[in-house]
């Protein structure tokens, strides 16, 4: 069952990568401007990773300790977005790639100290 302070940190952090996961995907439309779908070829790989990381969140919010490899599997899909941002080659916009490089820090911290507090307990 787990206690009530792990389960609020767990669906908080939860919360917070789906509320990142859905800015991630809407992110290139707003920060970018450009209506032409060729546009947005250089976020797909970031768009479909952000779909899996609001995904694991929302599992995360609804269902908190009770499955517990979705916190490492978000932090590992954190980092992914944090190099896809970081090798992109002068593709895009450069503010969604800020953008990008800020949220997926976000869901990895959140991740991360709902790991450690799991641990802690």
């Amino acid at each position: 069952m787990g206690d009530a302070h792990g389960r609020t940190v767990e669906s908080r952090a939860g919360v917070a990568a789906f509320l990142a996961g859905v800015w991630l995907i809407a992110a290139p439309p707003v920060l970018h401007f450009d209506a032409a779908v060729t546009a947005f070829e250089p976020y797909w790989l970031s768009m479909g990773v952000a779909v899996l990381v609001m995904l694991l969140g929302m599992v995360r919010a609804m269902a908190p300790l009770d499955v517990p490899l979705l916190r490492p599997i978000t932090i590992v899909l954190a980092l992914v977005l944090i190099a896809v941002a970081l090798l992109h080659n002068a593709d895009g916009s450069s503010v969604v790639w800020l953008n990008q490089l800020v949220v997926a820090g976000v869901v990895a911290l959140s991740a991360a100290l709902a790991l450690l507090v799991t641990f802690r307990r």
